[in-house]
């Protein structure tokens, strides 16, 4: 690990150094996860998504982990029966006293090989590891390590906790399928679904627009906006179903074409089919 630093708790009358002091109005945690490997073994990663238009903190430049290890893991490295609650548990107390003591900002966490991690940003790490050590204290009958680095860019986050490009269009999938399933929708059934895409120039749009035809979409529009680095818009639809691999396979045929031609795929949006 980096050089390990100190850092000072500061305390008003009206709260502490808080993350809710810190973090701008506009913030709204948005938490989501995915699967994927980890030093070629099976993952599933878990973070909160909206910190992406804030970070890097600068108030926050400490990156800490905890590892935590699971009693027993199934044979692939995921957690059976009851051990997925105590995780929930630590997960808790954990978050609890290192917001609580160090302010830090919970931003993700990770399941691989029997290992459950917890990352941290913090102002400073100052006592951390008796803080860390407050919490496990309660869990003692299970191992965990910790540690601590300077991460002033947030390159855990970034780097090692968000998801690819292409695992991000999928997971904002998923949320859009979320909110139809709660609304009633009917996944088997087919629908108009419109798509949104961008484009840098017009003569782009146009030969975009010939290539999906082909696979059975529909312009619908053309809108134009010159205030956008993208000005050039195209409006497509297509009857699709709104499983989650229909819905996939649609979007991201699209987006990467788009990606192709330097385009925008800029999501999608469908009617609720509830009988």
């Amino acid at each position: 690990m980096d050089e390990w630093r100190g850092g000072f708790l500061i305390f008003t009358s009206d709260c502490y150094i808080s993350n809710q002091c810190i973090m701008p109005d506009a913030y709204q945690p948005d938490w989501d996860i995915y699967t994927c490997h980890i030093e070629d073994k099976p993952a599933i990663i878990g973070l909160d998504l909206d910190l992406r238009r804030f970070a890097p903190l600068s108030k926050k430049p400490y990156a800490i982990f905890i590892s935590v290890y699971l009693k027993n893991p199934r044979a692939d490295g995921f957690p059976q029966g009851d051990e997925f609650t105590m995780l929930g548990e630590i997960e808790d107390c954990l978050v609890q006293q290192l917001e609580t003591t160090l302010q830090a900002h919970f931003v993700g966490r990770t399941m691989s090989n029997g290992v459950r991690d917890f990352y941290f940003y913090a102002s400073g790490t100052l006592l951390h590891d008796k803080y860390i050590s407050d919490a496990m204290i309660q869990f003692p009958d299970y191992h965990y390590d910790f540690g601590v680095k300077e991460d002033k860019t947030w390159e855990l986050y970034f780097d090692f906790l968000f998801p690819d490009v292409q695992e991000f269009q999928r997971i904002q999938n998923r949320k859009v399928l979320r909110t139809l399933k709660q609304h009633g929708d009917i996944a088997e059934r087919a629908r108009l679904i419109d798509h949104w895409i961008y484009f840098s120039a017009e003569t782009e749009r146009e030969l975009y627009g010939q290539q999906v035809q082909r696979l059975g979409f529909v312009i619908e529009a053309r809108p134009v906006d010159e205030r956008d680095p993208h000005p050039y818009g195209l409006r497509l639809s297509r009857n699709d179903r709104t499983d989650e691999e229909s819905i996939d396979a649609a979007v991201m045929l699209l987006w990467e074409l788009a990606q192709e031609m330097n385009a925008r795929y800029d999501g999608w949006e469908t009617v609720i089919v509830a009988q």
